[in-house]
């Protein structure tokens, strides 16, 4: 089991790109819980999950829109603690 943070910054709150739904979505498909909030053109992430299941997120962030134009990805690791039950999203 994995914790992975993230920091993406960039032009990603953009209208019409419902980029936390996305993400909440492929994170339910791949059994990820955790948080996702997007601050101006900032989106902070808390994984937490199967060693596989993380990095396929992790991998999947960049690529969840082609409207997403992505200028810094920051990857921090750190142990597994089970905080989350489900993947949560707030704006």
């Amino acid at each position: 089991m994995k914790r992975i943070y993230l920091t993406v910054k960039g032009d990603i709150n953009l209208p019409g790109v419902p980029l936390l739904r996305i993400l909440k979505s492929e994170a339910a498909k791949h059994g990820v819980c955790g948080e996702a909030r997007l601050v101006d053109n900032t989106l902070y992430v808390v994984l937490e999950g199967p060693d596989e299941s993380v990095e396929r997120l992790v991998k999947f962030i960049p690529m969840a829109s082609p409207a997403v134009k992505i200028r810094e990805i920051s990857v921090r690791e750190d142990e597994y603690r089970g905080d989350y039950k489900e993947f949560r999203v707030s704006a």
